[in-house]
């Protein structure tokens, strides 16, 4: 008997209905419509993400409660971020957070993120939404490359205040670190896509990839490119052959000179050795003339910031005020201090809980076929970059296209082989 070609045009049942597919297109929507907004944004159009994220957090809320189903993976998780909110409420009363806006935009984000996830691990399952999320993810791209181009062939892309010689493209984002780890989480999730659906490595995917390569170079995002190469050296070890390791290995060794010896972009940190000679947490009177560079002033920062943070040990400064409330009015660029500097102890330990069903989620990843076991390696290797990320870089939590990303990847992730098999 002839095998019957699926149609990828019609709703693939799930769990016994069509309905998972149908919500699966509307949640793909929303992130079309909230990456469209981000860049409607960055040309005059103030306002649209916010009213984006509200219509989605709505509607994944409504959804969740029409159903009140919920994937058992993410019950740490999502019960970390409830505490989180939790928290946030109590430090807001005991606070009097000066600015209710943000804080509430906070909360609004924690809970947008718990609905989210609730409706990804349900929905992106189904094969056709999967196909739908690649298309996306390929426009993310895309775009996101050729905006990244004319960014910097009109000059109009992000200039630092501290080395106004440096243009960096900022692609479809505000800032080029967040759309840097956007580029990075997209091609992971795009590839576990595609290995769990066993498609082909075409010459037009190879050109997506050097595009997508080229955007993140144009960022000059220092994380952002560490992230790539601990995504790319993690999959390797774990998943390569004897000779893949070793060609893996000079590939990221060779990409590594040229990224720290070719583009001058780390030529900065050689100040660092007469930086932290002069430099001690426990007297913070010091010559800020050894402050030259972005990680002597995030260890100023830290420092400045556990300091404040030990000032209100218990309920914090208020959620979403690091930035507002700091002596230099920047975010801690360090998760676990800023959930502490906000929340207090209670915060930080709502935000363990949050990193503890990360890690189960991580765990949990299906390893059953080799397919799998690849898509695992490279969900789990961007899951290693980004712990380094939010601890050395960048706070994560308010990057809200840059969270549903990687959402999205661990969804992808988690889904088996076999429910891609037609």
């Amino acid at each position: 008997m002839e095998a019957t070609r699926p149609n990828l045009s019609q709703p693939i049942a799930f769990s016994g209905t069509e309905t998972a597919s149908i919500a699966g297109y509307v949640l793909v929507a929303f992130l079309w419509l909230r990456w469209a907004a981000g860049i409607a944004e960055n040309y005059g159009a103030d306002g649209l993400s916010e009213i984006t994220a509200l219509a989605m957090l709505a509607t994944t809320a409504i959804t969740f409660l029409m159903r009140l189903r919920l994937d058992r993976v993410l019950s740490l998780f999502v019960g970390g971020l409830l505490a989180w909110v939790f928290t946030a409420v109590l430090s807001f009363t005991a606070s009097g957070a000066a600015n209710p806006t943000t804080s509430l935009s906070l909360v609004a984000l924690l809970l947008l993120y718990f609905f989210f996830s609730a409706a990804a691990f349900s929905h992106f399952k189904c094969k056709v939404v999967q196909l739908a999320l690649s298309r996306f993810l390929i426009a993310f791209i895309l775009v996101g490359a050729v905006l990244s181009f004319l960014q910097m062939v009109t000059g109009t892309g992000f200039r630092e205040l501290e080395n106004l010689g440096l243009l960096r493209a900022f692609g479809s984002d505000v800032h080029p670190v967040s759309f840097g780890i956007q580029i990075v989480c997209a091609v992971c999730a795009l590839e576990v896509i595609r290995i769990k659906a066993g498609v082909p490595a075409r010459i037009s995917y190879a050109v997506l990839l050097i595009l997508a390569a080229v955007a993140l170079y144009l960022t000059a995002a220092r994380t952002a490119w560490v992230m790539g190469i601990i995504v790319i050296a993690f999959t390797v070890a774990s998943r390569g052959t004897t000779t893949t390791r070793v060609i893996g290995t000079l590939a990221v060794l060779t990409f590594l000179s040229i990224v720290v010896f070719g583009t001058g972009r780390f030529a900065d940190l050689g100040s660092l050795r007469l930086f932290t000679d002069n430099f001690s947490p426990s007297d913070m009177a010091f010559d800020y003339r050894y402050v030259d560079n972005s990680v002597s002033w995030r260890i100023v920062n830290w420092g400045f910031g556990l300091t404040q943070a030990l000032e209100r040990p218990v309920f914090g400064h208020g959620p979403g005020l690091s930035a507002q409330s700091s002596y230099f009015e920047l975010e801690m660029h360090n998760i676990f201090l800023e959930t502490f500097f906000e929340g207090g102890i209670f915060g930080l330990v709502a935000f363990l809980v949050v990193i503890s069903g990360l890690i189960k989620i991580h765990l949990s990843l299906p390893k059953a076929t080799e397919p799998d076991r690849k898509a695992r390696a490279i969900t789990n290797g961007f899951g290693i970059a980004l712990f380094f990320a939010t601890t050395f870089s960048t706070s994560f939590v308010d990057q809200l296209m840059s969270m549903l990303l990687y959402i999205v990847l661990l969804s992808v992730g988690y889904s088996k082989t076999s429910e891609h098999s037609p």
